[in-house]
């Protein structure tokens, strides 16, 4: 897989005119096919097309294409792994906040962020995650997802707040699991962007409620007062 790292030395050798050897010139045309897939993705808004058509938007023969890079599925994980990337790096940088929970806050923030400020792409890629079964990309991929909302609650840890009844771990896999089904709505567009991100806040704000102090419970419960007049029904939904 090519990263952005690895891109960027390759590209910096290409455009200074140095001589690459053979496995820098692979690496350079693996790159001009993830961004013809990218490419695709944006200005079909979708994930539909066919290797041929990626092809010819990189500028090689189909053969070639597969012989360099495999699948079309390999390609769309590159680009989703690229955005977790991205998601791993922003949220390491952007929460200085010493309160734990504002911190798990902070990171659901800067995921919804990162998301909705790319929403058609995002959702195309999200709907193949979502839609199409792979045993070896989709479980390395999700494990990630894992990992973000676990290194989320470091604050938590150092802080004593789990015990044997509600462990990081548990609490991360629920983080998985919610954000998944919350992203399954977003995909379908069951919920606009504002929504997505209301209903994340809600949703971990009621989470983190199991692990709070008196102190911490009266902010976040007005928090969640509040969120009652911004978040909308889904599907209409009654209360009982």
């Amino acid at each position: 897989m090519a990263t952005q790292g690895k891109k960027r030395k390759i590209s910096d050798l290409f455009e200074r005119g140095r001589p690459l050897n053979l496995e820098q010139k692979k690496d350079l045309r693996r790159q001009k096919i993830i961004d013809a897939a990218e490419a695709l993705v944006r200005e079909t808004g979708s994930t539909d097309f066919s290797m041929n058509a990626l092809a010819a938007k990189a500028g090689f023969s189909t053969p070639t294409t597969y012989n360099l890079i495999g699948s079309k599925g390999t390609v769309l994980y590159i680009l989703l792994n690229q955005y977790q990337d991205r998601l791993d790096f922003t949220s390491s940088r952007t929460s200085d906040d010493a309160n734990p929970f504002r911190k798990v806050l902070d990171a659901a923030e800067v995921a919804t962020r990162l998301y909705t400020d790319d929403s058609a792409f995002i959702r195309a890629l999200m709907r193949f995650l979502l839609g199409i079964p792979d045993p070896v990309h989709r479980p390395a991929f999700m494990i990630r997802g894992y990992r973000y909302w676990n290194r989320s609650f470091d604050g938590l840890e150092d802080a004593g707040y789990f015990d044997c009844a509600i462990n990081r771990d548990a609490l991360s896999r629920d983080f998985l699991v919610f954000f998944t089904g919350l992203i399954d709505l977003w995909v379908h567009e069951e919920l606009d962007d504002e929504q997505f991100s209301l209903q994340a806040e809600c949703g971990v704000i009621l989470r983190l409620l199991a692990l709070t102090g008196k102190e911490d419970r009266s902010w976040m419960k007005q928090r969640l007062i509040d969120l009652q007049d911004e978040v909308e029904p889904i599907y209409g939904e009654q209360t009982a």
